[in-house]
């Protein structure tokens, strides 16, 4: 069974009606999602035979789904000026009129990716290099200030020591924060 297979059944074994719900009622919910799909998706996958890669592919499913779930505007696999990009919130009328307001999110999928030569490609269509975040499951070290999003079973909040490193599980809750911050009018639910 593949990683997305085993997400969704693990999905559909929590409910998506219970998991619209509780993204509806507050954002802060996702986390506490996040880490039981996340943990028990990697149990059940035998979480020391992964490969980091399969991290970052299963973290973008996952946060297809609750995107999807909490109604946050996003678009996804799309290329902007010859760019691909993994997600962008909330959209690219946003990118293109003002990059204060959008967010661009990149899946750190292959270890032989050069992040900092993928950095410098986002960064020509996103100047703000703060509204660019990554997704890894590791702690690339990159000398740009990005946000970086850590999926891993082996680590824990306390080992993210600098202003720019989350983990995970935080990741709508940014988002929402974001989309506030920039007082985002679209369709949202939270």
């Amino acid at each position: 069974m593949d990683i997305k297979e085993l997400l969704y059944n693990e999905i559909d074994n929590v409910g998506k009606n219970h998991i619209r719900i509780l993204l509806s009622n507050n954002v802060y919910n996702s986390k506490t999602i996040i880490d039981s799909l996340f943990n028990k998706c990697s149990v059940l996958l035998n979480k020391d035979n992964l490969f980091e890669d399969e991290f970052a592919l299963f973290a973008e499913a996952l946060l297809h789904f609750v995107l999807t779930m909490s109604m946050i505007p996003a678009e996804r696999k799309i290329n902007v000026g010859g760019i691909d990009i993994d997600i962008l919130v909330p959209n690219s009328k946003n990118l293109k009129d003002n990059n204060d307001k959008a967010i661009i999110i990149h899946f750190h999928k292959y270890k032989k990716e050069n992040m900092e030569e993928t950095i410098n490609n986002l960064s020509k269509i996103q100047k703000k290099l703060n509204n660019i975040w990554v997704v890894s499951s590791n702690n690339i070290n990159i000398n740009l200030s990005v946000n970086t999003f850590i999926v891993s079973p082996l680590l824990h909040a306390d080992k993210y020591n600098n202003g720019f490193t989350y983990p995970f599980s935080d990741i709508l809750i940014k988002i929402d924060e974001f989309l506030k911050n920039i007082n985002y009018s679209g369709l949202k639910i939270i």
